[in-house]
Parts: structure tokens; C-alpha cells; sequence
């Protein structure tokens, strides 16, 4: 029974410590760090680092970085490492403290902003992560103040240096991708032939016919593997899937590989990320696949029904 009792008293007590933790005012937080503050517009703010840049006004883009946290210091929000915020000032783009709150600063400041409830998530908050009526303490670091042209400039530099990452990621990727599916054939003592896409196969019983081209429609067995050998799919114990090449119906791998089978053979295709789900896998109806997922593929083509190149032209 004491036991119970002291349990009960200590979650009080932690339940009273949370919710006085939660109604910290502005004018607490600032009496306990011994912060002096200027008020403006209803905000209340410390400047840390004087700017010596422009001073925000209304139409102009900022770049910022920042946090955003509750009095109770808990962080919610912050910019990444090298990745700055950019918006416009005063068009409703972040919330209405933030807006007033950047024209109260120059480039090059650094500064505490003190928003209150009312300008900043209000009696509604946010889900579990901003309590209702919660003032919001930014930290700020003005690293530049543009106007459009600036901003226009930024904006195009900006999207040259995400799609040369972009490119360099998925150079890398294709590199991975090749080792592993060169590796997996090895392991596995599979013959197969490389296409230039980076895409391999292997036939290993023949079929008959011509190979099916675009257009075709297809019925096929299949599993899928992922490269630890777990089966993510298959038609074991169903019906084959019926499906026409050439009218992105299935991944790219499967447009490509299938090609190079005809009615009666059996294979394998060993899929890189790139022509499978790519670094966004596949979590869908019982299918769980990996962002950037090598795929290996064991095929039977049970029928082909060709169509004349004149069709699928048309």
C-alpha cells in the first residue's frame, strides 16, 4: 500500500512539474536567464549580434537560420546544417510573429524572438508538439536580405547545386547497385549478360519463339527477391500476372529484361534500384521493398501474345 501511495504522490507531482514547465511565461523565461529585452509589434526580443547589413522590410526575401522551441526549452523545429530558410517577409508565408518579428532585425544579426500565443499557433497549437496557447521562442541568425533579382539568382544557383548532387547521388547509387547485383551473380554461380542500362539477366531453359517486344501482352510466374534472399512477392500458388509490355504497366527493369525472353523460358532478372522503386521503395499491399533496393527477379514466361509493330505504333 505504500508503495502504491508514494507511486501515486510522485506522478502528481511529475504531472504539476510538466504543466508548470508548460505555463512558463515570456517574462519568466526572461527574469530566469536575466535577459534584457526590447518589445515591439507584441513581441518581445534580445539582440545577441548587432547586424550591419539592411534592415528587413516588407517584400523582402530573407535567408535565415534558426530554431524554434517551447519556454520549457524542448526544440521543435530547426534549419538543417547548410540548408538556411528562405521566404518572403510579410506575405503569410511563416507564422505572423515571425513575419513582424524579421523586420525588427538587420543581415547579420543574431537575435532571441519572444512570440506570444496570439501571433504565433494559438488556442488550437499543434498536435502533440505545440501545447494551446504556447509563446514560441525563436533563435535567429540573419545570414542575408534579398530582393527579388537576388533572390531570383539564389534560387537558380540553389537548384543548380541540388541537381548536381542529385546527378552525383545517383552516379553513386548505380555504382552500389552494379557491385552488389555483380557480387549477388558470383555468389549465386549465375551466368548472366549486362545490358548498358546496368540492368542484368540470365536465362536458364530456353523457350520458343521470337522474344516479346512492346506490346506484348505477357503471363508470367514470378518471385522477387530482395538481396538477402527474402521474398517480397510472388505468384507461387496464384495465377501467372497478366500484363502488356511497353505501356508502363511494371517497373522499367521488367520493360527492358522481358524482352529478352520468349514463350516457355525461365530466368532471372537482377534489377538495380534505379529501373525497380528507386529511393522511394514500395510499402503497399503486403509488399515491403527498401528505398534504393537491388531486385532479383526468377521468371517463367508461361505465354506471349504479340502485336505487329504497325499496332503498337498506333
Amino acid at each position: 500500500m505504500m508503495k502504491n501511495t508514494l507511486t501515486t504522490l510522485f506522478l502528481i507531482c511529475f504531472a504539476l512539474f510538466l504543466q508548470a514547465q508548460q505555463n512558463i511565461t515570456i517574462q519568466d523565461y526572461l527574469q530566469n536567464s536575466k535577459l534584457k529585452a526590447q518589445q515591439e509589434y507584441g513581441l518581445t526580443y534580445v539582440i545577441e549580434k548587432k547586424g550591419t547589413g539592411n534592415t528587413v522590410k516588407k517584400g523582402d526575401y530573407v535567408k535565415i537560420n534558426y530554431s524554434s522551441q517551447l519556454l520549457n526549452n524542448k526544440v521543435f523545429d530547426s534549419t538543417p546544417s547548410n540548408e538556411p530558410f528562405v521566404f518572403q517577409v510579410g506575405y503569410g508565408q511563416v507564422i505572423r510573429g515571425l513575419d513582424l518579428g524579421m523586420t525588427l532585425l538587420q543581415e547579420g544579426s543574431k537575435a532571441k524572438l519572444f512570440v506570444p500565443s496570439n501571433l504565433a499557433y494559438g488556442s488550437k497549437g499543434v498536435g502533440n508538439t505545440i501545447p494551446p496557447n504556447a509563446p514560441i521562442l525563436f533563435d535567429i541568425e540573419v545570414l542575408d536580405v534579398m530582393d527579388f533579382k537576388a533572390y531570383n539568382n539564389y534560387m537558380v544557383e540553389l537548384e543548380k547545386r541540388e541537381r548536381q548532387a542529385f546527378e552525383q547521388r545517383k552516379k553513386e547509387q548505380k555504382a552500389t547497385d552494379l557491385k552488389k547485383i555483380h557480387e549477388y551473380a558470383l555468389q549465386n554461380k549465375l551466368k548472366v549478360k549486362r545490358l548498358p542500362s546496368g540492368l542484368s539477366y540470365a536465362i536458364t531453359k530456353k523457350g520458343k519463339g521470337e522474344n516479346a517486344h512492346s506490346g506484348a501482352k505477357m503471363s508470367v510466374h514470378y518471385e522477387g527477391f530482395l538481396l538477402d534472399g527474402s521474398t517480397f512477392d510472388s505468384t507461387k500458388g496464384k495465377k501467372p500476372y497478366v500484363f502488356k509490355l511497353g505501356v508502363n504497366k511494371v517497373i522499367s527493369g521488367w520493360e527492358e529484361g522481358l524482352q529478352h525472353f520468349n514463350k516457355g523460358a525461365q530466368g532471372w532478372l537482377l534489377i538495380p534500384s534505379y529501373m525497380a522503386y528507386g529511393p522511394m521503395g514500395i510499402q503497399e499491399e503486403g509488399i515491403d521493398i527498401p528505398e534504393n533496393s537491388v531486385l532479383i527477379f526468377n521468371i517463367k514466361v508461361e505465354k506471349i501474345e504479340q502485336t505487329s509493330n504497325a499496332q503498337v505504333r498506333r
